[in-house]
C-alpha cells in the first residue's frame, strides 16, 4: 500500500489524519497498538504505537488528530541467500528503523503483514486531538533535538544480531545488493500547512479605551499617558510577602506610579493641537524624615486623544517563551538559594513554565483575525515553534494546546531567542497602523550566548531603531529586575511582572491595547532656570540619563483614566539648589505618526513651604520618597549579604551573573525605626489625599517592621 503522506524511513514528520480503526496485540507481556488512519488526500496507512509511548492511543473513529514527530518506517524487504552472518552463518538483510526502536515492533509488523510505509508512535512522538475549522492551519513545530533511532547496517535473520558495514566489508559483503523492488512514497503534502477542520470562537475585537475605563469615567474623556519601563512593583511586594529581600530595582518609581492615578492639572482639557499635552505643577515641601526643603516639578502626562477614538494598531507580534531549566522551578521560590545552590521545585507548586504558558495563552486571546502571531521557544538555542501568520487562518485552539505542552530544560540564551524573533519581523514595517512587537515571557536570567548587559542593550536598541519594540513579562520571584529595568528603558519597551497567570489574564483584558501601543517617543524637557539643575528624576526608566538641565523619556504609552486622573501619569523632578524667579521649560517630542512637536511654558515655584499645586504632585512626592527608602534598604541588605557570613562558593559555570540567588528578609533595628516613621508619614498623606490605595504601602511597611521583631532587635544582615 502506498500513501501520499510524507513518510521516509527513519525521518520524523508532522501530519494531520483521521482515525479509522484500531487493535491491540500482546508482545512479551507488553501491549503494542496498531491504528489505521487516513491522511488529507484520503490515503490510508497504519500506525504502530510502541509500549514505551505515553501518548494517546484510544482514538475516536472519524475524529481528526495531529501526529507530531511521527517516525517514518519503510519495512526492509529482500535478502541475499549467498551471504551469511559472521556470527552464526544466518542470512543478512538490510537494517531498517524498526531495528532501532523496539524488537516487538518487528514482530508486530510480521504478524500484521505490513509491507508498505507506515508510522511509528514512539516515546518522542505525540498524538493531539484536532479542534479547528476548515482552512485554519496548525503550523506548530515542536522544539526538540532531532533524535532518531540508531540503525544497524545489516541484521541477521537467524540470530537477529546487527552487523556494521565495516564488519560486513571484512567479510566481503558490502558489494552485495540487498532488497528487491523499491517502495515509492509520494511527498505531496506539506504537513505544516494542513488545513484544520473544526472551529471554536477565540480572540477579542479591537479594544477601545472606552471599553476598559472605570464606570465613573466619561466616554468623552481623553486618554492618559504613562512612561515605558516597569508597569508594576508586584515582584517587590511578593518577595517581601514570601520572606525574601527583593532586588532594589524591583521597586522602580515608574512601576510604583503605575499603581496609582494622578491629577495632571488639565481641568478643562489641554490647549494644544498635538496628541501629547504635558501639564506642569510645582511643589515646595520639607522632607518629613530629614527636615530638608525640597523643590519639585511634575510633568503631568496627558493627551488630546479621545478614549472613544483610540484603537490599537494591527499587530505583528512574536511571543518569545523562555523554556530554560530555571523556568522549571517553582514560581514562588528561588531557583538558587542564598548559597548559590539550585533548589528543587516544591511538589504541587506552580512552576514558572506553567505560569508562562498560561500567560501566553491568555495573550493570544487578545488578538484579532488580522493580527499576525509567531512563537519562538528558547533555552540554550532558539527554535521557531510557530511562523508568523495571521490569526484568522491559524488554528488557535491547537496552538494554545501546543503551548501548554511545552517543557523546560537547558540553558538560557536570551539573545538567540530575540534574534530569531527579529528575523521573523525584519521584513515588515512599523507605521501608525501597524505595530511590530516582541513579547518575552522569561525570568530574565541569561547564562549562555550573549550575556553582557551592554551588548544585550545594544541588540534590543538596534531593533527598536528599526521599529521592532519589546515587552518583557517577568516570571517568578527571582526574575532579574535589574536587567528588566535596563532593557525596558529602550525606545518602545515596557515590562510587567507576573504574580499569577489568572491575575495577568485579567490585566491583559483591561489594558492589552495600552501595552502594545507606544504613542510618543523621545520626550525631552529642558529647564532654563539660573542656579538650578535637575537633582533627580522619578517616574521614568531613563531617569539616570538626566544631566544638568535636560530630562529625557524614551517612550510614552496610553493609560486609563478614572475621574479625570491618569494612571501612572506623572514624571517628578526634584530641583537642585534654591530656585529664584520663574523657570522656563521647553518640551520636545516625536509622536507615533512621525510628527515632531515643541512647547514652551513658564512656571513659578511657590515661596511658602509645604505648598503643592495640586494633589497629583503631592502624591508623586510621597511615593517617590517611599520608594527611595525601600530601594536603599534593599540595596544595603543585598550588598551586605554578598559579603561575610555567606557561603558563596560555586562550581565553575554553575551560576551566571544574571542569575539571582535568594536573600532572606532581614530588617535591622535602625531600618525598622525608619519604616515606622515612613509609615506615619504615608498614613498622614493617605488621609489628606483621600486615596485608600496607599493603604497597601502601609501594609508592606508593617510587614517589614514585623520582620525585625521576628529576628530580634540588633540583628545584623548576614547573622
Amino acid at each position: 500500500m502506498t500513501t501520499n503522506t510524507n513518510i521516509e524511513d527513519g525521518e520524523r514528520t508532522n501530519v494531520t489524519v483521521t482515525a479509522v480503526s484500531g487493535r491491540t496485540m500482546e508482545m512479551e507481556g507488553e501491549t503494542v497498538h496498531q491504528l489505521l488512519v487516513e491522511d488529507a488526500d484520503g490515503e490510508r496507512f497504519p500506525l504502530v504505537v510502541t509500549p514505551n509511548s505515553d501518548t494517546l492511543v484510544t482514538l475516536k473513529a472519524g475524529a481528526e488528530y495531529r501526529l507530531i514527530d511521527l517516525l517514518g518506517a519503510v519495512p526492509a524487504t529482500g535478502t541475499d541467500p549467498d551471504t551469511s552472518c559472521p556470527d552464526c552463518g544466518g542470512t543478512l538483510r538490510p537494517g531498517w528503523v524498526g531495528d532501532g526502536v523496539d524488537d516487538r515492533v518487528n514482530r508486530a509488523i510480521e504478524r500484521l503483514d505490513i509491507t508498505a510505509p507506515f508510522g511509528i508512535v514512539d516515546e518522542e512522538a505525540v498524538i493531539v486531538r484536532q479542534r479547528a475549522v476548515e482552512g485554519r492551519v496548525d503550523d506548530w513545530q515542536r522544539m526538540r533535538d532531532a533524535e532518531t533511532p540508531t540503525l544497524p547496517d545489516f541484521v541477521c535473520e537467524a540470530c537477529h544480531r546487527g552487523v556494521t558495514a565495516n564488519r560486513a566489508s571484512e567479510e566481503g559483503l558490502v558489494d552485495r545488493v540487498f532488497g528487491s523492488e523499491e517502495t515509492t512514497v509520494d511527498s505531496n503534502v506539506d504537513a505544516a500547512a494542513d488545513p484544520a477542520r473544526e472551529h471554536q470562537p477565540y480572540g477579542a475585537q479591537n479594544i477601545k479605551i472606552a471599553d476598559s475605563v472605570d464606570a465613573a469615567g466619561s466616554a468623552t474623556e481623553t486618554v492618559g499617558m504613562a512612561t515605558g519601563g516597569a508597569k508594576d512593583v508586584g515582584n517587590f511586594r511578593e518577595n517581601v510577602a514570601e520572606g525574601f529581600t527583593p532586588q532594589p530595582e524591583a521597586i522602580s518609581d515608574e512601576g510604583l506610579f503605575y499603581d496609582y492615578y494622578f491629577e495632571t492639572g488639565a481641568e478643562e482639557g489641554p490647549a494644544t493641537d498635538a496628541l501629547f499635552a504635558p501639564q506642569y505643577a510645582t511643589a515646595v515641601s520639607e522632607h518629613p524624615l530629614n527636615g530638608e526643603t525640597e523643590y519639585h516639578l511634575s510633568v503631568g502626562l496627558d493627551s488630546t486623544l479621545s478614549m472613544v477614538d483610540f484603537e490599537r494598531p494591527r499587530l505583528d507580534i512574536v511571543a518569545v517563551l523562555d523554556v530554560s531549566g530555571s523556568m522549571d522551578s517553582s514560581f514562588g521560590r528561588y531557583y538558587y538559594d542564598e548559597h548559590g545552590r539550585k533548589r528543587e521545585g516544591q511538589a504541587g507548586s506552580t512552576r514558572k513554565i506553567e505560569a508562562a504558558t498560561e500567560a501566553l495563552c491568555a495573550l493570544t486571546e487578545q488578538l484579532n483575525d488580522d493580527d499576525r502571531l509567531g512563537v519562538v521557544l528558547y533555552n540554550n538555542r532558539a527554535h521557531v515553534a510557530k511562523p508568523l501568520r495571521d490569526v484568522g487562518s491559524t488554528n488557535m485552539v491547537a496552538i494554545r494546546q501546543h503551548i501548554r505542552e511545552v517543557a523546560a530544560g537547558g540553558g538560557t540564551n536570551l539573545a538567540d531567542g530575540f534574534e530569531a524573533a527579529w528575523d521573523m519581523l525584519a521584513d515588515g514595517e512599523t507605521t501608525s497602523e501597524v505595530e511590530r512587537r516582541v513579547v518575552f515571557m522569561t525570568d530574565m536570567m541569561p547564562n549562555t550566548g550573549t550575556t553582557d548587559e551592554r551588548t544585550l542593550t545594544r541588540l534590543f536598541a538596534d531593533a527598536a531603531d528599526r521599529g521592532i519594540h519589546t515587552t518583557f513579562v517577568g516570571m517568578g520571584l527571582d526574575a532579574n529586575a535589574d536587567l528588566a529595568e535596563t532593557l525596558s528603558g529602550i525606545r518602545g519597551a515596557n515590562h510587567y511582572f507576573v504574580n499569577t497567570a489568572a491575575e495577568f489574564e485579567r490585566r491583559l483584558g483591561a489594558e492589552f491595547s495600552y501595552m502594545v501601543t507606544p504613542l510618543v517617543y523621545e520626550l525631552e524637557l529642558e529647564l532654563d532656570a539660573p542656579g538650578t539643575e535637575l537633582a533627580t528624576v522619578r517616574g521614568s526608566p531613563n531617569a539616570d540619563a538626566a544631566t544638568g538641565q535636560l530630562m529625557r523619556v524614551e517612550t510614552l504609552f496610553p493609560s486609563a483614566k478614572k475621574d479625570g486622573e491618569a494612571r501612572g501619569g506623572v514624571v517628578l523632578v526634584r530641583l537642585d539648589g534654591e530656585p529664584t524667579g520663574d523657570i522656563d521649560l521647553v518640551a520636545s517630542w516625536t509622536e507615533r505618526d512621525g510628527t515632531t512637536h515643541s512647547q514652551r511654558e513658564t512656571v513659578t515655584l511657590p515661596e511658602e513651604p509645604d505648598t503643592y499645586a495640586h494633589d497629583g504632585v503631592r502624591k508623586a512626592v510621597a511615593l517617590a520618597r517611599y520608594a527611595r527608602d525601600l530601594r536603599a534598604w534593599a540595596r544595603e541588605v543585598h550588598e551586605r549579604a554578598s559579603g561575610d557570613g555567606i557561603d558563596d562558593w560555586l562550581l565553575p559555570d554553575q551560576r551566571g551573573k544574571h542569575e539571582r540567588e535568594s536573600v532572606p528578609l532581614v530588617v535591622s533595628t535602625d531600618w525598622a525605626t525608619r519604616f515606622g516613621e515612613l509609615r506615619d508619614y504615608l498614613d498622614g498623606e493617605r488621609a489628606v489625599l483621600g486615596d485608600e490605595t496607599l493603604s497597601q504601602e502601609l501594609t508592606l511597611l508593617q510587614q517589614l517592621q514585623d520582620a525585625m521583631e521576628e529576628v530580634g532587635p540588633g540583628t545584623e544582615v548576614g547573622d
